[in-house]
């Protein structure tokens, strides 16, 4: 049977009050990275490690990285080297490496790098704290980045922070198993492993309990969730895991969960179950990351999908006879080896008809150990930049129609706290943000002040949209 729990940890606030040491951490990536480093957090919070925004007060400097794209990684390397001369004022600092990155170097970032002390992959959080110690005894230059097989891999239970947000994350399954021929996350994350419902619901339960109103239910894939528990060797607990759509039903009757969004999926899982939910669960948002990442049917199959560009316009088509009012977003490479002209205005054709409310457009960047890598990279830089602003070009166009036509409608926006601007403390009107079902930010002035702000954060409130300002919707309360 496969057990993916670990006994939970103390409550971090408590102990970051006692701490003696401190640890800084900056994160580079997906939203999966930044749950990372929470957890990394958390099993270090017992031990009286506390966080610092000082990597001058810290005792452990980490660079939590991401390896999708190759400027992630070049942006690590530059920014250890900005790290390293503080061990020259600090004996005992251990400079770091965990995430994506240090999975795929191992122990070769060591040598490349030698003021390097720790390379740690993700799959080796829970055990920061022992690696740790090992220094402490003597040992130097650790490198622990084996992937575990999924029966043997432990999910850290989340617990909440001392500051909870109003919209969380939960993390409920790891690792992909598609191996889609341009991607590292297979080789990086490993495979796919889910946590068990119970875990996935107490993690929720306890963040609603301390103030968040709503979840993001995360994972590489998320479309398949609990289909490693369910196999044939699995028992009892095979016949207990819900699927994706039926976690969604058991979040969604929690007490106190406004809202549930997920993210990400992938289209040949894209299922009927999951898309007759919207619409019918009350606390399901009206948005769905559905990444394409190319137009023509022959890329597609090179990328290694699975799926045809018919069979995508057909989920579309579900998705919006199901939920009219749903917003649609998606991942867009250009420049994939051997990809024609006519192959990417087959890709801009998809823009122009599909008409998602936001894209995430990249150039493709050769990865390691990939299938593509053998393809060799074959488009020009030159013209995968000019495909990539063309890309751009027609979304931005796209985003703006929709955006203009939301003026004068009145639609429910969660508030979350103050906007950029008043966060800086940039003007001299105090600002709400927040965002609608459709994940479209929204700002709102507030009067009398701080009193007001406080009101606000973490309401459900309807807001009338009164103008569009570059690609930014402003509102008043109704």
């Amino acid at each position: 049977m496969v057990s993916v729990e670990l006994g939970r940890s103390e409550d971090i606030g408590e102990t970051a009050r006692a701490a003696t040491r401190f640890v800084h951490i900056q994160t580079f990536g997906c939203q999966m990275n930044v749950n990372d480093t929470d957890r990394i957090l958390q099993v270090l919070a017992p031990h009286g490690w506390a966080a610092t925004e000082d990597p001058a007060q810290a005792h452990l400097i980490l660079l939590n990285t991401c390896s999708i794209r190759e400027k992630a990684e070049q942006k690590m390397l530059s920014q250890l080297g900005r790290l390293a001369p503080l061990k020259e004022y600090n004996d005992e600092l251990v400079l770091g490496v965990a995430g994506c990155v240090a999975q795929q170097e191992g122990a070769a970032l060591l040598h490349k790098v030698p003021y390097l002390d720790l390379v740690m992959g993700p799959d080796h959080i829970a055990e920061l704290p022992a690696m740790l110690e090992r220094m402490k005894q003597g040992e130097r230059r650790i490198a622990e980045t084996e992937l575990y097989k999924r029966k043997d891999f432990r999910f850290v239970e989340a617990e909440p922070r001392e500051e909870t947000k109003v919209s969380e994350f939960v993390t409920i399954m790891k690792g992909c198993d598609k191996v889609c021929s341009y991607c590292i996350v297979p080789f990086t994350r490993g495979r796919e492993v889910s946590k068990t419902p119970e875990m996935v619901l107490r993690e929720v339960e306890k963040l609603v309990a301390s103030g968040a109103k709503e979840i993001t239910l995360l994972g590489q894939n998320v479309n398949s969730y609990g289909k490693d528990l369910q196999s044939d060797d699995m028992g009892p607990l095979a016949r207990r895991v819900p699927s994706f759509a039926q976690l969604i039903k058991q979040v969604d009757a929690l007490p106190g969960v406004e809202r549930i969004r997920f993210t990400t999926s992938h289209p040949m899982d894209a299922i009927d179950d999951l898309i007759a939910l919207f619409g019918t669960v009350k606390s399901l948002c009206e948005f769905f990351h559905l990444p394409v990442q190319a137009g023509n049917d022959r890329v597609l199959e090179e990328m290694r999908r699975a799926y045809t560009i018919e069979s995508y316009r057909e989920t579309v088509r579900k998705l919006r006879a199901q939920c009219p009012d749903i917003a649609l977003s998606t991942d867009i490479i250009v420049g994939f080896p051997g990809e024609t002209d006519a192959e990417f205005e087959d890709t801009v054709r998809l823009l122009e008809e599909v008409r998602y409310d936001s894209i995430f457009a990249f150039k493709y960047s050769e990865r390691p150990g990939t299938r593509a890598e053998k393809l060799g990279d074959t488009v020009p830089e030159a013209t995968k930049k000019a495909r990539l602003a063309k890309v751009l070009e027609v979304q931005e166009r796209v985003t703006r129609d929709k955006m203009e036509a939301m003026g004068g409608k009145v639609v429910e926006v969660l508030i979350e706290g103050p906007s950029q601007r008043s966060a800086k403390g940039v003007g001299t009107n105090l600002q709400m943000m927040g965002r609608t079902r459709q994940n479209h930010i929204v700002n709102v002035p507030v009067p009398l002040g701080d009193f007001w702000s406080r009101r606000w954060v973490g309401k459900l409130a309807a807001v009338e949209i009164t103008e569009v300002k570059s690609n930014t919707l402003f509102g008043r309360f109704i």
